[in-house]
């Protein structure tokens, strides 16, 4: 599997002189999507999900590249070639929201539709594919490897009655930049967390941008 070939990025930029930025990081990240405590029922995928957002999307100081494509940068001239094609697909992850079609035939994949794009994905990853039912709308990063394509560790699972409104949040930011696009996951994520401490209050309540909790 692709883990392999992360775990030297993750070794050379979550630790020694990185471990601030890191932390930093950390801060800015959880500001953004909601604070998450180890007692949270989500905490281990969302520590996932910001390592992901860590690794390919945030900037290094600096350097003004998410540590991927420094990665990249710094090591092209000494990848051999399956790694150079490894690496090149790495800096082009797909972290968005997509909502489930359907499983493939026999189990081997599911199709997802990116709800930025429009774009539909078969995602390759038999332990995965159990988890998931025709319908579910999620935040999740797309990882391609060797010719197909890997949901990565991390998910969060929208209430499926949101549906309409998550789409027409999307549709307001569809053609904006990437980083509006990733400010909308990231609040929607913040929302997700509110739900699940305050399920008394009605979920229309807390997927909002007009109420006032």
């Amino acid at each position: 599997m692709y883990h392999q070939y992360l775990d030297p990025v993750i070794e050379e930029f979550t630790t020694r002189e990185y471990y601030p930025i890191v932390y930093q990081a950390k801060q800015e990240y959880f500001e953004k999507a909601g604070i998450v405590y180890e007692d949270d029922v989500e905490f281990d995928q969302r520590m996932s999900i910001f390592m992901d957002w860590f690794l390919f999307d945030r900037d290094l100081p600096g350097v003004d590249l998410p540590p991927i494509k420094y990665y990249f940068r710094k090591n092209k001239d000494k990848f051999t070639n399956e790694e150079l094609n490894i690496y090149k697909d790495f800096c082009a992850t797909i972290h968005s929201i997509y909502r489930l079609k359907r499983h493939k035939l026999f189990g081997h994949g599911l199709l997802a539709k990116d709800l930025f794009s429009n774009k539909t994905y078969t995602v390759s990853d038999p332990e995965i594919t159990k988890g998931f039912t025709r319908g579910d709308i999620f935040e999740a990063r797309i990882i391609p490897f060797k010719g197909n394509f890997h949901f990565s560790r991390g998910f969060c699972f929208h209430p499926v009655e949101m549906v309409s409104f998550i789409s027409s949040e999307i549709k307001k930011v569809r053609y904006q930049e990437k980083v509006r696009q990733t400010k909308l996951i990231l609040q929607l994520s913040g929302m997700k967390l509110k739900h699940l401490r305050f399920q008394h209050i009605d979920i229309k309540h807390i997927y909002t941008f007009d109420s006032r909790f």
